[in-house]
């Protein structure tokens, strides 16, 4: 298995991946993921990255990171392994390929949600010197058709 950062290629398996999981779903008119052209847009930036753990040419997980270097700030947006391949340490490797290229920037803070229930991805942050802060409450404003559900 290797850890790669994702190319456009990958886009359409991304999304498969990601159309299917629960914990994406954030309210009831937001779509679950992020649609393909947002997925391309974030290959393609410089500031903003989606890596992939590929074996034999399947994506089994992915994570994808977003870097505002006017706030210092980089946010995990998703981590994710393919539930056939969980607990296998995926997520620590995806974890720690977007840990390098975070500290290859001028990032002074990182920051990674979950959900309050997902005991084993609040130890993996743990585990990787993550703080757990305190519970909050999730909004979301549709802006664009795009995002809403159909």
């Amino acid at each position: 298995m290797t850890i790669r950062e994702a190319t456009i290629s990958d886009v359409d398996h991304i999304h498969k991946l990601g159309e299917v999981v629960d914990e994406f779903d954030t309210g009831d008119e937001v779509v679950t993921f992020w649609p393909k052209h947002i997925l391309q847009n974030c290959i393609q930036s410089k500031t903003d990255w989606i890596m992939v753990a590929d074996e034999n040419d399947e994506i089994l997980g992915f994570s994808i990171c977003s870097y505002s270097p006017v706030f210092k700030k980089a946010v995990v947006e998703n981590i994710f392994i393919s539930p056939n391949h969980q607990k296998k340490g995926i997520g620590k490797k995806l974890l720690e390929a977007v840990l390098e290229k975070v500290r290859s920037t001028d990032c002074e803070n990182i920051v990674i949600y979950t959900e309050e229930h997902n005991q084993a991805a609040i130890e993996l942050y743990i585990d990787n010197g993550f703080i757990k802060g305190v519970n909050c409450v999730w909004f979301d404003m549709v802006l664009s058709e795009e995002f809403r559900k159909k």
